[in-house]
Formats: structure tokens, C-alpha cells, sequence
């Protein structure tokens, strides 16, 4: 024994339980602060290079809008926005269901396809706006 432990392994079930765990947890921030100014610094990469919004872009202040109730806000920032809180609460109840279940829990396919078309017209639509 050389008194090492192993790193814990980084699973998808983890990486999609920490995202609805942020999701919720910026939601949460918004309900709790007054209403304000939802601008802030630019801090995405991609954008920062680029001067195009990425498929995130607007993502947290999206969420934080929702919080505090304030969905044409939303919108604006991320179309997705308003999605992501019932998909997280989703995710979670996803992972729970699957750790009864022998075998670790899999993502249908159509889920996947789904996820992925909403997030390529999110981006579209974001592109088209002309974002500054």
C-alpha cells in the first residue's frame, strides 16, 4: 500500500448535476437581489476574440432575469434561458431516478438531438440580433 487514494472520476452524472446546481443557484441569486442593472464586463472568451456572441453568451444574466421575473429580459439575453431551470430541475430528477437503476444512467438520443438543435437556433437567433 502505498497510501494514495484514487481521484475521483469525473462522470457525466456529475457534470450535469454541478451545472443544474449552478443553474438553479443563479436563478436563486435573482430572486434574492432587488431589481437592477443586469450589464456587467464581458467575460467570454470567444466574444472577447471574436466580437460574436458564443451559444452561451448572456447565459447567467439570462438565468438571473428569471429570478427575478423578469422573462422578456430573459429572452433577450439567452432565448434558452428561461428553458434551462425546468431542464435542470429535470437533469436532477434524471440522475436520482437513474441511481435506482442498475448501471449508470444514459441520455437518449432524441434528448441529445433536441438539446443540440435549441442551443444552434439560441446561437442563430443571438447572431442574428446584432449583438454589440
Amino acid at each position: 500500500m502505498t497510501g494514495r487514494t484514487a481521484a475521483p472520476r469525473l462522470t457525466g452524472e456529475t457534470i450535469i448535476g454541478a451545472l443544474s446546481v449552478a443553474c438553479l443557484g443563479d436563478v436563486l441569486l435573482g430572486c434574492l437581489a432587488r431589481d437592477g442593472d443586469l450589464g456587467g464586463p464581458t467575460l467570454c472568451p470567444f466574444r472577447l476574440a471574436t466580437g460574436l456572441p458564443c451559444p452561451f453568451c448572456g447565459m447567467t444574466r439570462s438565468l438571473f432575469a428569471v429570478g427575478q421575473g423578469r422573462l422578456a429580459a430573459s429572452i433577450d439575453f439567452s432565448p434558452i434561458g428561461p428553458l434551462l431551470p425546468l431542464a435542470a430541475v429535470l437533469a436532477g430528477g434524471w440522475i436520482l431516478a437513474a441511481r435506482t437503476r442498475a448501471g449508470p444512467p444514459r441520455v437518449p438520443g432524441f434528448l441529445l438531438a433536441v438539446g443540440t438543435l435549441l442551443l444552434a437556433l439560441s446561437w442563430t437567433y443571438q447572431l442574428s440580433k446584432g449583438v454589440t
